[in-house]
């Protein structure tokens, strides 16, 4: 049986093997369908994953800085191109990767204050690791859903990709991250 821990860093582990699929299916169509203004959350397709994968840095930087890193803040820049964003992605994932391997099961008790950002929010809040680390897969989901919808007006299938997928995945490769 998982621990709690081990069960969110499967879903982040998750979220970066569906991630992994849409740079596939990105990576199939003319770039200006990439950089095409959609009217969503953010203008185009780059944006939206770009978004996405920003917000897992920025959120993993916060929580490193809890242990003594500089807080970096929000490195990302607006994806001229899909090879520029999967560039970001890989560099994210490291950050992912170093934060997991120092957390610990009760470290996801740890509160922590968040300065107010606005337009995101305009107070000052406090929150908890764990409650940090569920927003962050959350927020992911989310994205994937609306690239998802616009995907399907331009009549692109999806990679969407349910958890049997990925766990049968993971059976077949070792994952190196185990």
């Amino acid at each position: 049986m998982r621990t709690e821990l081990e069960s969110i860093q499967n879903w982040f582990a998750y979220n970066e093997f569906a991630r992994l699929k849409y740079f596939e299916t990105l990576s199939k169509l003319p770039p200006e369908e990439l950089t095409k203004d959609r009217g969503a959350s953010f203008p185009t397709l780059l944006d939206i994953l770009g978004h996405s994968i920003g917000g897992v840095e920025t959120w993993i930087d916060r929580m490193s800085a809890l242990n003594g890193e500089k807080f970096k803040g929000y490195q990302g820049s607006d994806p001229e191109n899909l090879q520029d964003l999967r560039k970001y992605e890989r560099s994210v994932q490291r950050d992912v990767d170093a934060f997991f391997a120092r957390l610990t099961s009760e470290d996801l008790d740890r509160s922590y204050l968040v300065p107010k950002l606005p337009p995101w929010w305009d107070e000052d809040f406090t929150t908890t690791i764990r409650g940090t680390l569920l927003h962050v897969i959350e927020h992911e989901l989310q994205h994937r859903g609306e690239l998802n919808a616009l995907l399907w007006q331009i009549n692109v299938d999806p990679p969407i990709v349910d958890w049997d997928e990925y766990e049968n995945s993971r059976a077949h490769t070792p994952h190196p991250k185990s």
